[in-house]
């Protein structure tokens, strides 16, 4: 699914239904490319502090790993597990998409948070 330009804002929630997701600061400590998915992807450890270490799986190949790991960042905790090629994917990081992203993917930047962040903090 590509990212489309200028896509209309979506339709307004309660601020209940926003607290129910859970956003916390992760910290990467490794992003290898990923094997076998549709599009070129990175499978992210996360360090989550008190909440142990999880895996995303997210189209930020455009980066290279030494751009992200020891980088803190974003990451939704509770959306449940995703298949993604042989890939599970425990977690989202948050991102943008990408300026060079190919129309056919969703290449992304992941939103960055300074170093002075605590892993396993909660975003809000």
């Amino acid at each position: 699914m590509a990212v489309k330009k200028n896509q209309p804002q979506k339709a307004q929630i309660t601020f209940g239904k926003f607290e129910n997701v859970d956003m916390r600061v992760a910290r990467v400590v490794s992003a290898p490319l990923a094997e076998g998915t549709k599009a070129p992807c990175r499978v992210i450890t996360l360090e989550l502090g008190h909440l142990g270490k999880r895996t995303s799986v997210g189209q930020y190949a455009l980066l290279s790993q030494d751009e992200l790991v020891g980088k803190y960042v974003v990451a939704c905790i509770n959306l449940g597990d995703r298949e993604i090629g042989p890939y599970v994917s425990e977690a989202l990081v948050l991102g943008a998409p990408h300026p060079d992203s190919p129309i056919d993917q969703t290449q992304a930047t992941p939103v960055f948070l300074s170093d002075e962040a605590m892993p396993g903090d909660q975003i809000f």
